[in-house]
């Protein structure tokens, strides 16, 4: 799995999915978006967001990164943390096609928030309850760069010949 699948916290994945991006999955598609239309609603629609500060791996839901001052470190995740919920949903429901989590939680992730969440922590259930905090620029300008290398590239010389 790629570094910026994981790197993508609950807040960007639903963000990126309705700009027209399909990042639930690794077997994308150039986005149907020209560039410049992509930039503008990915901007729209990640303005306003709320931000956890977590890199995970969307396979494992592993917590391998928490970024620090972020809410996730205020409230107390831990590298090595798996997700199991946010919001109730459950992790182990997303599937390559679906992000069930993102989908129960697209509406909630607005800054000042408080989201629960639960995870496993050496064998132990944990509740954690951050406060999302506002997308950082810098985080925001890395997770549309990223996007744009991955998404927005070029067909292939020879899907453009049939």
């Amino acid at each position: 799995m790629t570094r910026s699948l994981r790197i993508l916290t609950l807040v960007l994945l639903p963000a990126i999915l309705l700009a027209g991006g399909a990042l639930a999955s690794e077997s994308y598609k150039k986005c149907p978006l020209d560039t410049q239309t992509c930039l503008d609603q990915m901007v729209s629609h990640l303005k306003g967001r709320g931000w956890l500060g977590i890199e995970f791996d969307m396979d494992s839901s592993l917590v391998q990164r928490v970024v620090p001052g972020s809410p996730a470190e205020a409230a107390g995740f831990k590298v090595g943390d798996v997700m199991i919920s946010v919001a109730g949903a459950k992790f182990a429901a997303n599937t390559e096609a679906k992000c069930v989590t993102c989908e129960a939680t697209k509406n909630l992730w607005k800054p000042g928030k408080r989201i629960s969440y639960v995870v496993k922590r050496k064998g132990k259930t944990v509740k954690l309850e951050p406060t999302l905090a506002t997308l950082p620029s810098d985080v925001m300008a890395q997770m549309i760069g990223m996007h744009m290398i991955e998404h927005a590239q070029p067909e292939a010389p020879d899907a453009r010949k049939k």
